[in-house]
Order: C-alpha cells, then structure tokens, then sequence
C-alpha cells in the first residue's frame, strides 16, 4: 500500500494527477525517484505523439528585468483556451522568458537556423579545427561535433534549461505536453537589451 504522504509529494513534484502518480508509485515499488523517470519517460514519449496538432490558443508572456534594460516577449501556444489558462501553463511560459533572458538563444530551433549562418558557423570550426592537424576522418567528426554543438547553442528548443541543466527547453515542453495532454509549441521570441 502507497501512502497518501509519496502520493502528494509525487504529484506535487511531477505535476502530473493524482491517481496517475499512485498507479506509477505502485509500479515503482514506493520509490519516487524511480516514479519520477518512469512519469518522465511515459509523459516526455507522449509529446512526439501529439506534434501534429494544431496549436490555436495561447498566451503571451512577458518579462522586463528588474533593472529595466532587459526585456522578452514569447508566444507559447497551446491547443485550448483551457490549457492556455492554467496556471501551470502560464509558469511554464514564465520559466521560458527567463530562460531566454538568462541564455539569449537566436532562433527557436536548430531546423530555423538559416543556412548562410550554418555556412558561417562551419567555417570558423573549419579553421579552428585545421591548426590540429588531426587526420582528415578525424578533421571531419570534430568539425561536425563543434558544428552541431554551436547550432544547439544558438537555438532555444535544444539549450539546457537554465533551471535545471539536466533537461533542454524541448524537454521541458515534452514533460509539460505529457501533463496537459496536448500540444504546446513555441511561437515567436523576442529578446531586448540596452
């Protein structure tokens, strides 16, 4: 028997309901921390499942640093009004302006970036890469590994969350589409400082 106690404490950490955190508790023996990857994994695979659907609601959300020189606006869509104004959804949007203020990513996904700034990018690591004077098989796999690693960098969905390093933004949606049961996409950002 699982008790009231790992329950609460599970649904206050995942988020995700009641009776889902009880069933996953019984098939992780009591251990949340075992609860917790297998709701991760159940909930973060569910997510590719519904990128198909449309997203026509949404909010927008907005943070200006306490200093007032710093300043995004993000569109985070959702399929219903109803998710759109759950308060956990709004966190989430909230979470993902401080990411893109702390972090300033470009573009919102390493598929946006446009191809003269992947030539660019490529060109510097090919310089850098050339005064190694490593074998050309070897030339090329770094090349491709600084090169995927710098487009990651510049691209919010696949950034490590700036709350929790463990997990990327599009980790962080993943887990938020698995809780609401629908799809949440990022739309537009825009990041501003004096």
């Amino acid at each position: 028997m699982i008790s009231s106690d790992k329950v609460k404490e599970l649904r206050e950490r995942s988020g995700i309901s009641v009776m889902e955190c009880k069933h996953v508790l019984e098939e992780a023996g009591g251990d949340i921390e075992r609860a917790l990857k297998m709701l991760e994994s159940k909930f973060g695979g569910m997510a590719s499942k519904k990128t198909s659907r449309a997203t026509r609601d949404g909010i927008i959300e907005a943070y200006i640093h306490s200093n007032g020189k710093l300043g995004v606006l993000l569109e985070l869509h959702s399929e219903t009004d109803f998710v759109a104004r759950n308060p956990a959804f709004r966190e989430l949007a909230h979470d993902i302006v401080l990411h893109i203020a702390a972090m300033n990513p470009r573009y919102r996904s390493v598929e946006d970036i446009p191809e003269k700034i992947v030539v660019e990018e490529r060109a510097v690591i090919e310089h850098e890469v050339a005064r190694l004077k490593k074998p050309k098989e070897v030339t090329a796999q770094i090349i491709e590994g600084k090169l995927e690693a710098r487009l990651s960098e510049l691209s919010l969905l696949s950034q490590p969350f700036v709350k929790d390093p463990t997990k990327t933004v599009k980790g962080l949606i993943d887990e938020a589409v698995g809780k609401f049961g629908e799809n949440i996409r990022v739309g537009r950002f825009a990041r501003l400082e004096i």
